[in-house]
C-alpha cells in the first residue's frame, strides 16, 4: 500500500505529513511561512522561496516512507493572490489575506455572500484584485491568476487546478453553481481562461513532473485537489453530523460544522461545499478571527522567543490571576460568544491551543462539555489533506 503527503498550508506554517493508510502518520513538519512587509499594511510571502520551502518539505516526508508516494494534496488557509505569466512565473509576490494595502469591499449589490459563500471581507482577493485594477492594471490584464495552492499544483504537474473548497475564499467561484462568476471577472477585466480549472476536493490534477521525480516520488505520483484548511481538518476527525463541530485554533479560531442544507448556514457565518458535491452536507464555519496572532503577540512579549515560551504560557495559564489566564480567557469568552446557544454532541480541539493542557482544560470550563483533543493536533489540516490524495488515487 502507498503513502500519501498531504500538506496544510496555513496562514503562518506550512504542516505537512507522510501518512499511510493503515499506519496512520509516519512523519510530520513544520515551518514557519516568512513574511514582507514592503510599505505599511503590505503583507507579502515571496512565491519562489515559498515553493522551494514546499518542495524541501516533500522531499524530507517522502525520504521517511518505505514505498512509493502514492499522491500529494494540499489543504489551505487560502484567501491570497499570486498572478503569473503564462509559463508560470510570478509576476507579483503572493498577497496574504493578512493585508490591508486598500480599504475597499464591493457594493451591496454585489451579493457577495449568496453568490461566493462569504460575506464581504475587506482583506481577501476581491480587494487585492481591486488593488491591482487601480494600481497595476498591465499586471492583471494577460496574468493567470490564482492564490498559492493552485500555484504549487502547476509548478509540480503543469497543470492549472483550484477545488471549489478552496475556490470559496478566493471569491470569484459562483458556489452553488460550481463556476467562475462571469459579472466579477468583467469588473476585473478578468477572462475565464485566466483562471483555473475548478475542481472537486480530492480529483486528480496531474502526475508529478520528472523535474521533481526522486526517490518515493515518481511520475506516477499524483497531484490532487485538495480543500480549504478546516474542511480538510474536519475530514480527518470524520465529523460530518449536524451535532459535530470542530474547534481549529490557528491564526483564526473557527468553529466549523455539518448542514444538510446551504440555507440552514446563517447568513454572517462562512459556506463551505464540503460533501455536497456527491450528495453529503455542506460547511458552515463562523471565526474569532486574527485572535492567533494576538496571543503570539502576547506570548513573546511575556516570554521572549526561547524554545520553551508556549511552555511557559500553558503553565502560567493554568494558575489562577496570572495574565497568562486572562489572556487565554479572553480568547476563549470571544469564541463562546461567536458559538451561541449551539451545544453540539462532539466537540474535536486542533491546531497548537490542543498541544497544551490551559486552552482544552478552560474551553471545557468555559462551554460545560466533553472537549476532545485531536490525536493529530495541529496536523489534522494536512492529515485531511493526505487523505483526499489516497482517495483521489483510487
Amino acid at each position: 500500500m502507498k503513502y500519501y503527503l498531504g500538506f496544510d498550508l496555513g496562514t503562518g506554517a506550512v504542516k505537512a505529513v507522510c501518512w499511510h493508510p493503515r499506519k496512520g502518520i509516519v512523519c510530520r513538519l513544520s515551518e514557519r511561512v516568512k513574511f514582507s512587509t514592503p510599505q505599511p499594511g503590505f503583507i507579502e510571502i515571496d512565491p519562489q522561496e515559498y515553493l522551494q520551502q514546499v518542495l524541501r518539505m516533500m522531499y524530507q516526508l517522502a525520504e521517511s516512507a518505505t514505498g512509493l508516494i502514492g499522491g500529494i494534496s494540499f489543504a489551505a488557509a487560502s484567501g491570497n493572490t499570486l498572478l503569473c505569466n503564462t509559463e508560470g512565473v510570478p509576476l507579483y509576490p503572493i498577497i496574504s489575506w493578512l493585508d490591508k494595502r486598500l480599504d475597499w469591499r464591493p457594493p451591496p449589490e454585489w451579493r457577495v455572500r449568496e453568490v461566493t459563500g462569504w460575506p464581504a471581507i475587506p482583506s481577501f482577493p476581491l480587494m487585492h484584485l481591486e488593488w491591482f485594477r487601480r494600481e497595476k492594471p498591465e499586471l492583471i490584464q494577460n496574468a493567470a491568476v490564482g492564490m498559492s495552492n493552485d500555484f504549487l499544483c502547476w509548478k509540480l504537474c503543469g497543470q492549472r487546478a483550484l477545488d471549489s473548497s478552496s475556490a470559496t475564499p478566493f471569491y470569484l467561484q459562483d458556489q452553488q453553481n460550481f463556476r467562475w462568476h462571469l459579472p466579477y471577472l468583467e469588473h476585473y477585466g478578468i477572462r475565464e481562461t485566466q483562471l483555473p480549472e475548478l475542481l472537486q476536493p480530492g480529483s486528480p490534477i496531474g502526475t508529478l513532473d520528472p523535474e521533481f521525480a526522486r526517490g518515493n516520488l515518481t511520475t506516477d505520483t499524483v497531484l490532487c485537489a485538495g480543500s480549504f484548511d478546516h474542511p480538510a481538518g474536519a475530514r480527518a476527525e470524520k465529523i460530518t453530523a449536524s451535532d459535530e463541530m470542530l474547534i481549529s485554533c490557528g491564526t483564526s479560531w473557527v468553529g466549523f460544522y455539518p448542514v444538510q442544507r446551504r440555507e440552514e448556514i446563517p447568513h454572517n457565518e462562512l459556506c463551505d461545499p464540503f460533501q455536497s458535491a456527491s450528495g453529503g452536507c455542506w460547511g458552515a464555519m463562523f471565526s474569532v478571527a486574527r485572535v492567533g496572532a494576538e496571543v503570539e503577540d502576547f506570548v513573546l512579549e511575556r516570554y521572549g522567543f526561547g524554545a520553551g515560551r508556549y511552555e511557559q504560557f500553558n503553565a502560567e495559564a493554568l494558575e489562577d490571576g496570572t495574565p497568562a489566564r486572562a489572556m487565554m480567557q479572553s480568547v476563549i469568552d470571544r469564541f463562546v460568544t461567536k458559538l451561541g446557544g449551539r451545544r453540539p454532541r462532539r466537540l474535536v480541539m486542533t491546531g497548537g491551543p490542543a498541544e497544551g493542557q490551559a486552552w482544552p482544560k478552560l474551553l471545557k470550563e468555559a462551554l460545560h462539555l466533553p472537549v476532545e483533543v485531536s490525536p493529530y493536533r495541529s496536523y489534522a489540516g494536512a492529515v485531511g489533506a493526505a487523505m483526499l490524495a489516497a482517495g483521489g488515487c483510487r
